[in-house]
């Protein structure tokens, strides 16, 4: 749609990512970084959008409501760049980008589910399990997330902790 609208050229590298739900923005980010880690100097433009309007649910299954409360319709829109000439312009600097999923687990993959209901109407299932596997993905995240950023001595003093915790099986604040 954007390589037509603004009549790009034909050597543009255009992915649709559609259905991936709010992953998908960060999995394109994920991608432009390694796109822009290929081709030097150049730019990368990612586009990321949700719109709830195809999964909107009709029937009266409650599991399968709560989706039309919690998402509606919104956009946003980053420009990357590898050239060293809009560096100084830059407001932001793309230093880390980590990606945490938990589909091998059955919870995890079924939490967020698209399925009928017993009327046969189509919506998104939240399974009660979903702020349990969503904390235990965030706690994986950040500590992938934590080994890249934090300095050393920080990283020591919460593996001393953990070494306590484990052993002694005491209640050590971090």
């Amino acid at each position: 749609m954007i390589v037509n609208k603004y009549k790009l050229r034909g050597n543009i590298r255009s992915f649709n990512l559609d259905g991936m739900g709010c992953s998908a923005g960060v999995i394109a980010i994920d991608l432009a970084k390694d796109m822009l880690q290929v081709h030097r100097n150049t730019y990368a433009v990612v586009v990321s959008t949700e719109n709830i309007t195809q999964n909107w649910y009709f029937g009266n299954k409650k599991s399968m409501l709560i989706p039309n409360c919690l998402f509606r319709v919104g956009g946003s829109a980053v420009l990357l760049s590898n050239k060293g000439s809009v560096k100084r312009r830059a407001k932001y600097k793309l230093v880390h980008v980590v990606r945490t999923h938990k589909d091998a687990d059955d919870k995890a993959f079924r939490c967020v589910y698209q399925e009928q209901d017993d009327d046969g109407k189509t919506g998104v299932s939240l399974s009660k399990d979903l702020m349990a596997i969503a904390g235990g993905a965030l706690k994986t995240n950040i500590t992938t997330l934590g080994s890249l950023v934090l300095p050393i001595s920080e990283q020591l003093l919460f593996f001393a902790t953990l070494v306590v915790k484990k052993l002694l099986n005491a209640k050590v604040k971090p």
